[in-house]
């Protein structure tokens, strides 16, 4: 019985691996992870500068690759909201990120975590961005799954 699924499961992995390089421009190789990585950092980099849409592509020119960007549109915050019970300090809510600043959800997650550290705060914040108007809507509210003591 157990050297059927073995033998299955041995079938199944090497037809996903014959499958995947079946065609000689879509290959799994350490240089296409490479690639795709780094196109996917450069995306990154830009959606910590406000660019939400950002799109990268790598085009093969020749003897080197290439690496096009499309920034899209830069988003900005267009409200904060911390609702239910808000009990926070006022110096804490000055630090906060403020309407019309470029979103960065990088510099959200450093205020929350000065808020968690500084006040004592479970806090946990969610985003919603409208696309239309390339603006976001930050919700702040209490931590519904705080980390457990082990």
């Amino acid at each position: 019985m157990y050297r059927r699924i073995a033998l299955g499961v041995l079938t199944l992995a090497i037809s996903v691996c014959g499958y995947a390089q079946r065609d000689a421009r879509q290959r799994w190789t350490d240089k296409n992870n490479a690639e795709q990585y780094a196109a996917y950092m450069i995306q990154i980099a830009y959606y910590e500068r406000g660019y939400i849409g950002a799109r990268v592509q790598v085009r093969d020119d020749g003897a080197r690759k290439i690496f096009e960007v499309d920034p899209g549109r830069i988003y900005h915050i267009k409200a904060i909201q911390i609702p239910g019970q808000n009990d926070l300090p006022l110096e804490a809510i000055s630090t906060a990120p403020t309407v019309g600043d470029v979103y960065s959800a990088a510099r959200i997650n450093d205020w929350i975590a000065t808020l968690k550290s500084q006040y004592n705060r479970a806090l946990s914040w969610g985003v919603r961005c409208d696309h239309a108007s390339a603006d976001c809507t930050i919700e702040v509210g209490p931590d519904t799954h705080p980390p457990q003591p082990k």
